[in-house]
């Protein structure tokens, strides 16, 4: 009997009806450029294998776009959920800089499981951006290959 306590105990511990934090997995990250002339959004971006040359003055797409809007979907079985951080380096000529760095916590998952976060990289059409993003162990990356150039 105290054997089966004991391992009750433990479960409850160590187990995902436990005290622990559930497990949060990272869905997807989507990226839609700010169209200037039209105030819209762009289709997703990510996973594409268009190039992204001179998109600041609309050079491959129909329009200007300086600003990236990022949405982050994040699934949780329970509400009570691991923090989240999202980082964006922009790859320059001379290495790597920090564009963008954040800290996610208090989710608010809806009756599906699903939370998402978003922002906004302005003016940031014209280097490279690698958009990683970690919760828990969970963790995913994108890439965008903007250029710029004569």
């Amino acid at each position: 009997m105290r054997l089966l306590l004991l391992v009750a105990g433990v479960a409850a511990l160590f187990g995902p009806s436990g005290s622990a934090r559930a497990q949060i997995v990272i869905e997807e990250i989507r990226a839609q450029l700010f169209l200037e002339h039209s105030g819209r959004l762009s289709e997703n971006i990510i996973g594409t294998d268009r190039g992204f040359f001179n998109v600041v003055i609309g050079g491959s797409i129909d329009e200007p776009a300086s600003s990236v809007l990022v949405t982050l979907a994040f699934i949780a079985p329970r509400k009570d959920s691991s923090p989240a951080r999202v980082t964006v380096r922009q790859k320059t000529k001379t290495g790597e800089r920090l564009l963008f760095r954040r800290d996610y916590a208090g989710f608010l998952f809806g009756e599906d499981g699903r939370a998402y976060k978003s922002f906004l990289l302005e003016n940031a059409t014209c280097l490279p951006l690698v958009i990683a993003v970690q919760a828990g162990r969970s963790s995913k990356t994108a890439t965008l290959n903007f250029r710029c150039g004569e």
